[in-house]
């Protein structure tokens, strides 16, 4: 057995007095019975509202929009459309909302209204799965806050759009006729349909220019590859091709470039073949990211440094310089280069810095290696985020001199994200929006062309060159919205009236793909992707590596710095109004709802600074208030700020996303011709009087009280020995129940492979979507009232920084000699450490953590102690192994909750959807839409958990059934397994012996959580094993 006890948070590590006492409670907080008891109407639900609920599709949308319907598209159906059957959901394979520059999935509809995507499995490409942030999106649809159509200034009423449409040309041919230009901002979308609009604008209105804007920019990697290849782009980055990868800085499985095909790519080597090979990850960077924290060898650096560390691999690849560049704590520059080289053309080298001359150099890395053309494909490049600040910025200073007449925004908010476009958009008279919502461009628009929402659409867009993604309506419009390229061709003068049955979109959408790409469009359509990608060939390098040394060479690291980063649930902030990406805890710190400042533990002690204390933050850039979190892994003197917050709403929207955090994207430095993520020269100040921030985080509020959870071993002792960290007394079970007899039927079960797992946590998403958890807000979270059915815990483990004698620092008897690397996880051990509290180094150990990441939902024990101690049988085990809710039943005693080791039961204490208290787009009758019918919405004081997405079983079985055939295990699983992007959760039936649930609950690696405790659980985990040195890894010393 692994030997390691890890700890969720610092709260745990330290047992604070908050943690001790909530976990010696039997019960968080009390029961409401008075109000459970009373006649108030919010605590009560009935089947009726259920029905009430979805008595009604698509025409119940409209009419929820307050829109007018014809009465046919009710259920029951007095006349029922052709391809509506109620009950039975229709699957469109679309584009995914929340990715402008196109990813495949597959959206799930259900009498005319969409309720969930699924990621499209056809698409291998792009790796078959789906993130948090793409199945939250989802909510955009049916949020009422969205714009009801053509407006103009003043008018916030819409308005019918032939009377808007004469306006709009109005102004803009007298723009033409004036001599000023007319700007279209354009963002990251790679729609060829909205290109080919804007060029057919463009040919009418001759002044015209098309401005590209992403509100986070990789430009120095498209200038780099201008200069070294001649051509602007960014590759497509093959991770599944690299035995060795290194990264300085670059979090590809969290928020850089393409993660979702990141994840897939990476995951297909993390797991030991029978060879017992797999790929070695080297990350190099000062924050705790979702990617360093999955890395085999994490190294905290300063991002000020990493040129200096990149001449430093250049030279230890064989590179021609004089310069030595900087090593690092371990000599790890050294030890990755060794690994690379060993590799050669299977290894891959990426860098986050935005810096031009950083990924110059990176370019001749990976030149050197024999990377291109096998790990990274500048031939079918990716598409997504190819605007230059630089050209942004031009803009913005000919606006502020009244060079433009006029501007069109498209997929693009620069007021939020760019602290200068407000003072130029003043100074443009005609301003024409084209967004959904009112964002802080759109409250200041002359003009709002409202967009049709993506899944409105038809589109076609190419995220990889030669790789197009189709989007096609799942829904008529709920509002009276239209497609953006037929607003652009209606003012060069086309007809964009709808012919017959058919919308001006698809007609134009079918031209232009007849014309560009051309096929059978139909089957496009039906399949939502088409491949035209070519054999990728090898670039020819047009720089010297020495050259870009000697520049590199004089660039010098700073005394501490500030690095704004993006979380993997919100990213940029573009759909910040969607409440599931900020009730998705962050992977890596646990808080939901906020931002932050990360200091790490060495910092946050020399400045006498806790969790919770708000400090003023200033740069050259700017300042912000905000509070402290206490990072574990962060490097000394770097801070860090999370973007894509603090969005500014109107006063008439009324909603609960206000005031979440705060905007850092003025502090984004772009004085030298780039955006530059990393400012240096940072000073910070507590804000004196201020109270202790709360944030709602997750991580400590189920302790399972430092048992035997994560197991783990180094590659060399899995080469040794297959069970190699999976060895633990297990003392004869005495048992109070009589096993189950699964041999007829079904025995359902689940595997978790600890090594494909990151942590990204999309399953959380795609769980509470599938099964109607309720959203309850950043306040809830902070009284321990999260309702996740599933939950990711991660947990930490220290590295001795360096060799101690702890002889007189601890009384037991054995060797008192810490080493190197040794895995520190007792609190003596860590007190001894920094026992000598006025060493600059006392809380270094605090930067060096090995993290893992544990999905944990209801474990479906055969021996299940929640069953046993329900006084009214609400949760029984069913014949196929599964721990069964019957809410009806349920009186909420809590006892089952107490009961379960594992933590994973969730009590109602309010009727979320109900109350107006929680508006996150579900307590009105259009975002009550998206609730899936199959499930049961519950009601409040009962107990809810995990199922194991029974209503997913049963209607497989159903379809069977119709079918008159035999059900296939394989034809469904769980939401969570279907979405992970790594493949890392498995369901199936143990029964069938070929099934790969069956296969892998034979695999050496396999075992149990608290498998001591006797109550078999249904849901295996496979060892983690990291690519590391053999050691023994003992804890140093209780």
């Amino acid at each position: 057995m692994s030997s390691n006890n890890y700890w969720k948070g610092l709260d745990e590590l330290n047992q604070t007095q908050e943690f001790v006492s909530s976990n010696a409670n039997e019960f968080s907080e009390g029961l409401p019975l008075e109000q459970v008891f009373s006649n108030d109407d919010s605590t009560r639900a009935n089947r009726r509202d259920f029905l009430k609920y979805f008595g009604f599709g698509l025409g119940a949308v409209t009419l929820a929009a307050c829109n007018k319907t014809p009465i046919k598209k009710a259920i029951p159906y007095v006349e029922k459309p052709d391809n509506v059957t109620p009950g039975v959901p229709l699957y469109y394979a679309s584009n995914s909302v929340s990715n402008l520059e196109g990813f495949p999935i597959l959206v799930k509809v259900r009498e005319g209204r969409p309720i969930k995507f699924e990621p499209n499995k056809e698409a291998a490409y792009f790796g078959g799965g789906l993130d948090g942030l793409g199945h939250s999106a989802l909510l955009s649809l049916y949020d009422t806050n969205r714009l009801k159509g053509a407006m103009i200034q003043g008018k916030r009423k819409a308005q019918d759009w032939i009377s808007f449409d004469k306006k709009v040309i109005n102004d803009l041919d007298k723009t033409l006729t004036s001599g000023k230009s007319i700007a279209i901002i354009r963002g990251g979308n790679t729609s060829i349909v909205l290109e080919k609009a804007i060029q057919e604008f463009s040919s009418k209105y001759t002044n015209t220019q098309v401005v590209s804007y992403n509100p986070i920019s990789y430009s120095g990697i498209t200038r780099a590859n201008e200069a070294s290849f001649g051509k602007s782009i960014i590759p497509a980055y093959n991770f599944d091709q690299a035995d060795v990868v290194v990264s300085f800085g670059a979090d590809f499985l969290g928020t850089w470039i393409s993660p979702i095909k990141f994840h897939s790519d990476y995951s297909k080597n993390r797991i030991p073949n029978k060879n017992g090979k797999m790929s070695k990850h080297y990350q190099f960077e000062s924050l705790m990211s979702l990617t360093g924290s999955n890395a085999d060898v994490r190294v905290p650096i300063k991002m000020s440094n990493v040129s200096q560390h990149l001449i430093a691999l250049f030279r230890e690849l064989g590179g021609n310089t004089p310069h030595q560049g900087m090593e690092v704590a371990g000599n790890n520059i050294k030890a990755a280069a060794k690994e690379l080289k060993a590799a050669g053309k299977r290894s891959i080298v990426v860098c986050g810095s935005n810096r031009k001359s950083d990924q110059i150099m990176v370019n001749a890395i990976n030149m050197m290696l024999g990377n291109y053309g096998t790990t990274i494909d500048t031939t079918n490049h990716f598409n997504g985020y190819l605007a230059d600040e630089s050209d942004y910025s031009a803009f913005i200073n000919d606006a502020k001199v009244g060079k433009y007449g006029a501007v069109i925004t498209i997929d693009a908010n620069p007021v939020y994200t760019n602290n200068q476009s407000k003072e130029a958009f003043a100074k443009i008279p005609i301003r024409i929006s084209t967004s959904i919502t009112a964002d802080e461009t759109t409250v200041d628009a002359t003009h709002i062309a409202t967009n049709l929402h993506p899944l409105e659409s038809w589109d076609i867009k190419q995220p990889y060159n030669g790789r197009y993604v189709f989007s096609q309506p799942t829904i008529s419009p709920v509002f009276d919205g239209r497609h953006i390229a037929s607003s652009l061709l209606s003012w060069s003068g086309t007809d964009v009236s709808d012919k017959k049955e058919t919308s001006h979109a698809y007609n134009y959408t079918k031209k232009i793909f007849t014309e560009v790409i051309g096929g059978d469009f139909n089957k496009a359509i039906e399949h939502g992707l088409f491949d035209k990608s070519t054999e990728d060939s090898v670039p020819s390098f047009n720089i010297t590596g020495s050259s870009i040394a000697d520049e590199l060479s004089t660039i010098k690291g700073s005394e501490t710095e500030l690095i704004l980063y993006q979380k993997v649930g919100v990213r940029d902030g573009a759909y910040g109004n969607t409440p599931w990406a900020h009730e998705m805890p962050d992977p890596v710190s646990k808080v939901t709802w906020d931002n932050y400042l990360s200091v790490s533990m060495p910092d946050a002690k020399a400045q006498n600074l806790e969790t919770g204390d708000v400090v003023s933050i200033k740069t050259n850039s700017g300042s912000i208030e905000l509070p402290v979190l206490i990072q574990p892994g962060q490097a000394k003197t770097t801070y860090g700020i999370a973007l894509g917050y603090g969005r500014e709403l109107p006063e008439d929207v009324k909603n609960d996303l206000k005031d979440l955090g705060k905007n850092a994207y003025p502090l984004v430095d772009i004085k030298n011709g780039y955006a530059n993520y990393f400012s240096d020269d940072v000073t910070i100040e507590k804000v004196a009087g201020s109270k202790l921030y709360e944030f709602g985080i997750t991580q400590t509020h189920y302790s399972i009280e430092g048992r035997d959870i994560i197991r783990e071993a180094s590659l060399d002792e899995y080469r040794k020995d297959p069970k190699a960290g999976g060895y633990v007394h297990k003392p004869k079970m005495i048992s109070l129940w009589d096993d189950y007899d699964y041999s007829k039927g079904h025995h359902w079960a689940m595997a978790i492979d600890l090594n494909s797992c990151t942590g990204c946590s999309a399953c959380i998403v795609s769980c509470s979507i599938e099964n109607n958890v309720p959203i309850v807000g950043r306040d809830e979270v902070r009284r321990r009232r999260e309702m996740h059915w599933l939950r990711v815990d991660r947990y930490y483990s220290f590295e001795a920084p360096s060799k101690k004698d702890l002889s007189l620092s601890i009384v037991h008897g054995g060797d008192q000699t810490v080493e190197e690397g040794e895995l520190m996880t007792k609190e003596k051990v860590m007190e001894a450490y920094s026992a000598d509290s006025d060493s600059e180094t006392a809380y270094d150990y605090y930067q060096n953590v090995r993290v893992a990441h544990q999905p944990m939902m209801c474990q479906h024990c055969d021996n299940a102690p929640c069953e046993t101690v329900c006084p009214v049988l609400a949760t029984t085990h069913s014949s196929e192994g599964l721990n069964q809710m019957t809410y009806n039943r349920c009186i909420g005693t809590k006892y089952c909750g107490n009961n379960c080791p594992y933590k994973v039961r969730r009590f109602n204490w309010f009727r979320y959807n109900e109350n107006e208290k929680f508006d996150y787009h579900f307590s009105n009758d259009l975002g009550k839409m998206v609730i899936n019918p199959d499930v049961t919405v519950r009601s409040r004081g009962v107990m809810e958990k995990c199922s194991f997405c029974v209503q997913r079983i049963q209607s497989a079985k159903l379809t069977a059934k119709r079918d008159n055939r035999k059900m296939n295990t394989d034809e469904f699983t769980t939401a969570c397994a279907q979405t992970c992007p790594s493949n890392a959760i498995v369901f199936g039936d143990l029964n069938d012996k070929n099934s790969e649930i069956a296969i892998l609950y034979k695999n050496d690696r396999s075992y149990h959580v608290l498998e001591e405790l006797g109550v078999k659980p249904s849901v295996q985990y496979m060892t983690k094993i990291r690519n590391i040195k053999e050691t023994n890894n003992q804890p140093a010393h209780s």
